[in-house]
């Protein structure tokens, strides 16, 4: 009488397993939703998602080697890359458009970085002492 293995079996499971696990996870990591890629032809064409206005107040902090941030209206803490010199004063009020700047990290780690593409002046603030440009 013959034994036949029943290895096989076991070992085409936990194979089938893996791979099913394997597909899962790719399917399930979130897509970015800045961006829409619309197909014309060959080629691609990448479509920005409208940035909406919002007020922020900005604010000097004198940690970290001293810094401007940005509160906005609903307390988020934006941390500006690009903000011109002649807004930088505390209390001054601004209307900003722009994107916030995903995997970048800075040695303030204070809010989320963000790169302005458009702003307006609402009032301007008052330099404070130990602010420098």
């Amino acid at each position: 009488m013959k034994k036949k293995s029943l290895l096989p079996i076991p070992l085409s499971i936990l194979f089938s397993l893996c791979l099913l696990s394997c597909s899962q996870a790719t399917q399930n990591q979130p897509q970015p939703q800045s961006k829409e890629i619309l197909k014309e032809g060959n080629s691609q064409v990448v479509v920005k998602k409208e940035q909406a206005w919002q007020q922020v107040t900005v604010k000097y902090y004198d940690f970290e080697g001293g810094f401007y941030g940005l509160i906005s209206q609903t307390g988020d803490k934006l941390l500006p890359m690009n903000l011109a010199k002649q807004y930088k004063l505390q209390g001054t009020i601004l209307k900003v458009k722009g994107e916030l700047i995903k995997d970048m990290m800075t040695i303030q780690q204070w809010g989320q970085p963000f790169k302005i593409s458009d702003v307006e002046l609402i009032k301007l603030g008052k330099a404070n002492e130990g602010e420098t440009f």
